[in-house]
């Protein structure tokens, strides 16, 4: 059995069916948001990985800007998510007859998920990442929310020197590499690193959202091995 991550699909059914091919019956894959939007076949995407066994759905920002827009006519949740790329996502959806069923499957995602891989690390999984720290009592702080698939302003926080966190690993997505390279590197430029995850926060933080629509690139993580298996192919859209 191997368990994997992958995220930030964006409408590109054919990576998910590429994965789907490789995978063995007993293979568990943690898929960390944002199936849809953007790209060619958003709905689909998000269909087929919600009624897929083998995939662990992990809720992003675009499944929640949906999840607000459907069923509310044209407001500020349509605006916000037709902005995001969202509008021939959530026109397909609302032609749906039993609509109202996938809209509470998207509501009831969960936001993270904590795996112990093969060499003993905890790997903390969620759509926009974290920085983890304990409450006054020593434990996880509970981080729920917005907070883990909207945030991007952990890139720069230093590592916790804790004993517990010293064999953590978080593994995100929500901010396309190129982007995230920006912030935490300026001086390194996508065309200077293999295609691939993203590796930062002194190896405890991996971002693993290529942005696929735009770079045709997409990578699936081995949570036990940390092999990755890149996949590419043309981009549906551009920078």
């Amino acid at each position: 059995m191997a368990t994997y991550a992958c995220s930030d699909f964006h409408g590109m059914l054919h990576f998910y069916k590429t994965i789907k091919e490789q995978l063995k019956p007993e293979d568990v894959v943690y898929f960390l948001g944002d199936a849809g939007d953007r790209g060619p076949h958003p709905w689909e995407t998000i269909k087929a990985i919600l009624d897929d066994p083998q995939f662990i759905y992990i809720k992003g920002n675009h499944e929640d800007m949906l999840v607000d827009a459907m069923g509310h006519g044209y407001g500020s949740a349509w605006a916000l998510l037709r902005s995001n790329g969202g509008k021939k996502t959530c026109e397909q959806a609302m032609k749906e007859p039993n609509w109202k069923e996938w809209k509470a499957r998207l509501i009831d995602l969960p936001t993270k998920a904590t795996y112990i891989n093969a060499q003993g690390e905890t790997v903390y999984l969620s759509h926009a990442g974290f920085t983890p720290s304990l409450d006054h009592q020593g434990h996880l702080r509970h981080i729920w929310g917005e907070d883990l698939i909207w945030d991007r302003d952990h890139f720069l926080d230093e590592w916790p020197q804790d004993e517990m966190f010293k064999k953590a690993i978080v593994i995100h997505g929500h901010t396309p590499i190129p982007y995230l390279l920006d912030d935490i590197d300026p001086c390194c430029k996508m065309q200077d690193i293999e295609p691939g995850a993203l590796w930062y926060a002194d190896g405890h933080k991996c971002c693993i959202d290529c942005g696929a629509v735009f770079t045709g690139i997409c990578v699936l993580l081995n949570l036990d091995t940390w092999d990755e298996d890149v996949f590419m192919s043309d981009p549906f859209l551009k920078y």
